[in-house]
């Protein structure tokens, strides 16, 4: 992955985004380019002159201005893989807005007592170079009270929000010829419906189970229920895993047994139209159950079962799909980079049809600062001058100027960069945060700006 300046990567995410008038693609990259100088900023700290202020206001207000015209242009661009095989990895976060009063139109979070929406997002990860390539779609959910006395059947004919994993992979479509696209679930999306979804679009799934007392046909074509089934599974093998100790938890090394089989998921009993009407009445799934072995007395074993449309027949099958798994807490890190790097929750506007837009910007801009933490990282070896902006290279080299910048990986390069943001680089200090590296990159951006203007670059 070679970094863009900032300039060029909002002309690629927003120049052509549609608003029905050419002023407001101009004005939201405005606004984009002020977001991304300050993420951590509200709307007024951002646009620090009142007609700037004004203006980013009307935008959003605009009718033709709305969560999904605002960041398909990044979805488009990020949906345009090249062959290989990709992880999309989805999970839903609250936004809470409690604090906000004054914003109509607002869904209740948790037990009823907060108010908010729920953002459901699709990352993009190319899981053989190891880069977050971008996201792939986002939905916008919000939840109401459940009526009193509703049945199972009404509950079905009801916008859910289970049906949010289903809708947003039918937002995503299918992969472009040559690339592989593997859909990477909690256990939320742990249903048949969303499954259906899947298979539709022709692409591949790894789903954690939660509902293990669900019926389906073992490999005997036998009704069990799914723990069942897990239970005559083939062990393949084992391995060790070192866990940080946690609240109430030392810090251990656990031993986990990796079991397959595989079963057939029948039509439900209660079903949406949906899933009525989509013509599928089996779905035939690979199990990889990860199970701790002699844990320690009061200690939880971990247990995993992963659903999966991948082969798993051998060891090296199920490591796969382990290991494709474990690299979901990558969508959790988004999202705390939304709420802590691009303080999400903290803008106020009047209503949602003004907000949404605002959240779609949000989460454009928080792929960028999130990227710059793992480039480092995905490409340790790669040479900076060849990867990186050469004016940054410059810029660096007055801020540090006993690195030996033309020799640095990209690796070394955002070590450095971080530094500038209080990273200290110490024995033990591990590897710099996506916090740091922005201080960084924001003071080096500071001096750029003043390059420019004495015309030396």
């Amino acid at each position: 992955m070679v970094v863009v300046d900032n300039e060029l990567w909002i002309e690629e995410q927003f120049g052509q985004c549609d608003f029905g008038d050419s002023r407001r693609t101009k004005r939201m990259k405005l606004v984009a380019a002020n977001m991304l100088a300050g993420p951590e900023k509200s709307l007024p700290g951002q646009n620090t002159q009142w007609s700037e202020l004004k203006a980013a206001y009307r935008l959003f207000d605009s009718t033709e201005v709305t969560f999904e015209s605002t960041a398909s242009e990044h979805w488009n661009n990020t949906k345009q893989t090249r062959p290989g095989r990709y992880l999309l990895i989805s999970d839903t976060t609250d936004i809470n807005l409690n604090t906000h009063k004054a914003t109509t139109g607002l869904g209740i979070l948790g037990d009823g007592r907060s108010r908010g929406v729920q953002l459901h997002s699709s990352l993009v990860y190319d899981s053989e170079r190891g880069v977050v390539v971008g996201q792939a779609g986002a939905l916008l959910h919000y939840r109401k009270l459940k009526p009193k006395g509703e049945t199972r059947a009404q509950r079905l004919a009801r916008v859910r929000e289970s049906d949010l994993w289903g809708n947003l992979v039918d937002q995503i479509g299918p992969a472009p010829q040559g690339s592989q696209w593997i859909h990477v679930f909690d256990r939320g999306g742990d249903n048949f419906e969303a499954m259906c979804h899947i298979k539709k679009t022709g692409t591949d799934c790894i789903i954690r189970a939660a509902k293990l007392n669900r019926i389906v046909l073992n490999q005997s074509g036998e009704k069990v229920s799914l723990n069942e089934a897990c239970q005559d599974a083939q062990l393949l093998g084992s391995y060790t895993l070192n866990l940080r100790s946690r609240s109430g938890v030392a810090a251990r090394k656990a031993t986990l047994e990796v079991s397959v089989t595989s079963v057939t998921f029948l039509l439900p009993h209660r079903k949406s139209q949906w899933v009525k009407q989509c013509g599928i009445k089996t779905l035939e799934m690979n199990v990889v159950i990860v199970q701790e072995v002699n844990a320690p007395e009061g200690v939880k074993p971990i247990r995993w079962v992963l659903l999966t449309s991948l082969p798993a027949e051998t060891f090296d099958d199920a490591w796969q799909v382990i290991e494709d798994y474990e690299n979901r807490w990558l969508i959790e890190e988004y999202h705390k980079v939304e709420k802590s790097g691009c303080s999400i929750e903290a803008h106020a506007l009047r209503t949602t049809s003004r907000l949404e837009p605002l959240l779609g910007l949000i989460g454009v801009i928080a792929v960028r600062l999130f990227q710059l933490k793992l480039v480092g990282r995905n490409q340790p070896n790669a040479k900076a001058k060849t990867h990186v902006p050469k004016h940054w290279l410059k810029c660096l080299k007055l801020l540090r100027p006993k690195v030996k910048v033309s020799e640095l990986t990209v690796y070394e390069f955002f070590r450095e960069l971080a530094k500038l943001g209080g990273f200290l680089g110490r024995t033990g200090d591990g590897e710099p945060g996506w916090q740091t590296i922005w201080r960084g990159y924001k003071e080096m951006h500071s001096l750029l700006d003043a390059m420019r203007l004495l015309g030396q670059l």
